[in-house]
């Protein structure tokens, strides 16, 4: 079983993620002199005494005599695993069929499973229009789209309607054929739709702007 971090003192800790801030950053392990450096540490003995109890408690390995022989022994971590959200190209009646087609997908983008919910698909797209920018989204801004969550009423989702890309606050209506789409400015001058009309390609979970 790999030794945990639970164990190490405050300091202890410090050092071991400088030590794998660094090798993240660089691909090969910090000398004593660097960790003191990342820590305003001016006393290489001091680091060094630290990396000794690391060493006495399993979470790093060295070698005698070698400037940059440091391992990480540990599987804890600063670093969380990365969601790979797909980048996509482009959402319409023909692309939803098979929105994740090698073809309409650009990339992978790395998101925190802090941020969005693992288990659920996503994809990134660039935001289609201004029509909820007085609530914040505006043209260009990176949107996360969620294709499974579950939608309530006043959720903001991407849809297709026509030969159109629409951002909308969703509302269900009395009737259960019906669903109302409203944008602080609507471009199309309507609400009201019937379900076989748009397409829900998801709920929007996340935006990134550029500044």
């Amino acid at each position: 079983m790999s030794p945990n971090l639970h164990s190490l003192t405050a300091k202890q800790k410090k050092v071991y993620f400088a030590i794998e801030a660094f090798i993240k950053a660089k691909s090969y392990p910090p000398t004593v002199r660097e960790i003191g450096e990342i820590l305003g540490e001016k006393t290489p003995g001091a680091v060094q005494g630290i990396l000794n109890r690391l060493e006495q408690k399993g979470v790093i390995k060295r070698e005698i005599g070698v400037a940059r022989s440091i391992q990480l022994v540990s599987n804890d971590t600063l670093y969380a695993n990365p969601i790979f959200v797909p980048v996509i190209k482009k959402i319409s009646k023909r692309h939803m069929e098979n929105l994740f087609n090698v073809y309409n997908i650009e990339k992978y983008q790395p998101i925190s499973p802090d941020i969005i919910t693992p288990g659920k698909n996503y994809f990134i797209i660039n935001c289609p229009d201004n029509s909820m920018a007085e609530s914040g989204i505006n043209y260009g801004d990176i949107l996360v789209i969620c294709t499974d969550c579950e939608l309530n009423d006043g959720d903001i989702v991407l849809v297709s309607y026509e030969n159109f890309t629409l951002l909308r606050k969703y509302y269900s209506d009395g009737n259960s054929d019906a669903i109302v789409l409203k944008a602080d400015s609507n471009l199309i001058d309507r609400e009201k739709f019937n379900r076989s009309e748009v397409i829900i390609a998801g709920k929007l979970v996340l935006k990134i702007s550029k500044y």
